[in-house]
């Protein structure tokens, strides 16, 4: 190791030398010597000290010595610039007192190896100032590395800086002034160590907390605590108390508690890691490249919706779910639903991203390239909440497609990308539509948000989707400092473009998956049922080839129907996967002409259908005239056997000659022609009609 001058060496163990640092001013291994001079903080006046050049380096080598570091004041680091002339020129006129000196070697010698040097005294006397003043200035120069800023004025460490003033019987600072000379002003109050311990205690006890109090309300219980007595003996004496000024605690609150601290103390563990503590580390510089991580997460939309069926049907706020990559910050899927925050909704939601979004986005009339939302992977990990995904069933079905990783309860900051997106979506989209409640914020007076509410469920997603592809377009600084490639290709730092030019250049975690595993694991579970008339889901039927090849509809009329595993996409009702073996593929199976009424409609508007056919049901479980109907029935049946004599005839005479008896009452009761007596009527007119004049009939009345 080179000994080079002015370098540092921490001395441990050397004859003749206290252990410290040293400063080494001279080294000439020619003559094999060495001159050190001791840099401790010591005031007293240290002489330069001669040593065996050979001696110090084998020292060196047997780990005697080691290379030192000693830290030079602030303000020797500054550029000229920076010093302010006065300084300068005290600089300058202490190095003109010692330039012939410094540069002397043969007086450098001298000082270390002679006690008393008299040139020192000469050379202080043809200068005109005191020796001491000389060798003041050369401890100074030798121990700050021997340049012209070491006799810089060290002005930065008067006054004590950093260090508690002891105060014992006059108090600091400007004694209190009275505006008049009516009025005696009392004097300030002497903290002691006693009373800053107060201060600390009551501190900690009421302000230094979650929702503490104010610091004059502090102030007060510290006087009720501590004072009590001074203040009730200065009362009855007509006294002003001797106690501290809230402006004094205000002073040593903030000697006692630092303000990082102070920070600490103010608020909850969960909200200072949430929103106080320091963000300087990336989620995107751990996971750099498309794939390494996806973020999942819900939240209730800021907007109310309404059935497709009627307008007036509001359905509330739906639930919308959204899949980021923190590499490229792209919304990988989505999925809006009128379900809370649960798998069933969650698992639609991971459906979407690991399928392509072509057949998506045209299921709500929105037509797509591929490369305008190129995502259907699935990533390394899944970052999502401590809630609807630690349950057994996430794990058994997700798990084996990407390896879950749980965010601590409270802690969104883990989800960042996700809940910057969900803000970014409200400030673009949400916030602007009618029906919106603008994040809960309420005026007074303010109209009711779901009045407004217009959008269907099925036109808030499309809208949605609309936002998503906008945002996936959207230029990100970041993304330019996150990947050379965006550079070298001269693309656009939006997150489609980071995640084509990584995925093209093949650096990415991401793998595709199989489309019938996908729709097996992740598409929600259901039972339908094979009939007659096709296979029965929620009340809509659906076919498919095998149906018809099979000719399952007449096996199920003559045998009677069976259930079937399927699985639905709650965003469509066109269509539903169905397994008629437990050996097979899950089959896509359409919707049948009966059940046109629902094409093109969401799962979920099904529901509300039913919901609505069961409350009529519900209001009219028999109509008014049907019971008028029956009241009516029951008393014609009375009067009908009143007219029965109590001694009827015999039951076979009663119905004997049944033909006869029918001929009498038809005669009886009708004003039929005798065929007997038909010569004896009167001829009727005929009326001659023109020829070529059609006549029209007239028609018989309907029901008859």
């Amino acid at each position: 190791m080179e000994i080079l001058r002015n370098s540092v060496w921490d001395i441990k163990s050397f004859d003749g030398v206290e252990p410290g640092l040293w400063r080494i001013l001279l080294a000439d291994e020619g003559h094999n010597f060495t001159i050190i001079y001791p840099i401790n903080d010591s005031k007293e006046e240290k002489r330069p000290l001669l040593i065996d050049f050979d001696t110090f380096k084998h020292a060196i080598s047997e780990h005697y010595i080691f290379k030192g570091n000693f830290k030079l004041p602030v303000y020797m680091l500054k550029d000229d610039t920076e010093i302010s002339e006065r300084h300068i020129e005290m600089r300058d006129a202490n190095y003109a007192l010692i330039k012939d000196l410094v540069h002397d070697q043969d007086l450098l010698i001298e000082l270390s190896t002679v006690k008393r040097v008299n040139s020192v005294g000469r050379h202080a006397e043809k200068v005109g100032v005191g020796v001491r003043k000389i060798h003041r200035l050369l401890k100074q120069f030798y121990k700050f590395g021997q340049t012209r800023n070491a006799l810089l004025p060290a002005y930065s460490a008067c006054g004590g800086v950093g260090k508690t003033k002891v105060v014992k019987t006059t108090p600091l600072g400007a004694p209190k002034k009275s505006r008049t000379l009516t009025i005696e002003k009392a004097s300030n109050f002497i903290v002691t160590d006693d009373d800053k311990e107060k201060f600390r205690k009551i501190l900690k006890k009421h302000y230094f907390k979650a929702h503490g109090k104010p610091l004059s309300d502090t102030y007060k219980e510290m006087l009720r605590t501590y004072y009590s007595d001074e203040i009730k003996m200065a009362n009855a004496l007509g006294n002003v108390p001797r106690v501290p000024s809230l402006r004094q605690l205000s002073y040593w609150k903030r000697k006692l508690f630092s303000d990082a601290e102070s920070i600490r103390l103010t608020t909850t563990e969960r909200d200072y890691l949430l929103n106080r503590r320091g963000v300087m580390g990336s989620a995107s510089s751990k996971w750099s490249v498309p794939g390494d991580c996806f973020e999942i997460d819900a939240t209730v939309a800021d907007a109310h919706i309404v059935s497709e069926w009627s307008s007036n049907l509001i359905l509330g706020r739906p639930t919308i779910y959204s899949i980021v990559d923190r590499a490229s910050g792209a919304i990988c899927g989505i999925n809006v639903s009128l379900f809370y925050a649960s798998w069933r909704a969650a698992r639609q939601a991971l459906a979407n991203a690991f399928l392509p979004k072509v057949s998506y986005c045209k299921e709500f009339g929105i037509d797509i390239q591929d490369s305008d939302w190129p995502i259907h992977h699935i990533p390394l990990t899944l970052m999502c909440d401590n809630g609807e995904m630690i349950g057994l069933q996430p794990q058994k079905l997700v798990v084996p497609l990407t390896e879950l990783q749980l965010s601590p309860p409270y802690r969104p900051d883990f989800k960042s990308f996700v809940e910057n997106r969900f803000g970014l979506i409200n400030k673009e989209l949400i916030h602007d539509l009618l029906g919106t409640t603008r994040g809960g914020k309420v005026v007074r007076g303010d109209k009711d948000p779901r009045k407004d509410a217009i959008y269907t469920l099925k036109d808030f997603t499309k809208l949605l989707i609309d936002a998503v592809l906008e945002l996936n377009r959207s230029k990100y600084d970041r993304l330019a400092e996150s990947s050379p490639l965006i550079i070298k290709h001269d693309l656009a730092p939006t997150p489609i473009n980071f995640w084509k030019i990584n995925v093209l250049n093949h650096k990415h975690s991401l793998q595709i998956a199989n489309e019938s595993e996908v729709i097996s694991r992740m598409y929600p579970l259901a039972k339908a049922t094979m009939t007659e008339r096709g296979i029965e889901f929620n009340g809509l039927y659906y076919s498919c080839d095998r149906v018809v090849k099979d000719n399952l509809a007449a096996i199920a009329r003559t045998n009677g129907s069976w259930k079937l595993d399927a699985r639905i996409n709650e965003n469509t009702t066109n269509y539903m996967y169905v397994r008629f073996n437990k050996n097979d593929d899950f089959v896509r199976c359409n919707l049948l002409p009966r059940s046109n009424m629902f094409e093109n409609k969401l799962m979920y508007e099904v529901e509300v259908f039913q919901d609505w056919r069961e409350q009529k049901e519900a209001e009219t479980p028999i109509s008014v005239e049907s019971i008028d109907a029956s009241k009516f029935r029951k008393d014609k049946e009375k009067s009908a056997k009143a007219n029965i004599p109590e001694e009827s005839a015999p039951f076979s005479h009663r119905v004997a000659n049944i033909r006869e008896n029918r001929r009498n009452e038809i005669k009886n009761t009708t004003n039929a022609i005798d065929e007997n007596n038909v010569n004896e009527l009167p001829p009727s007119p005929i009326t001659v009609l023109p020829k070529g004049k059609p006549v029209s009939l007239p028609r018989r009345p309907k029901g008859r």
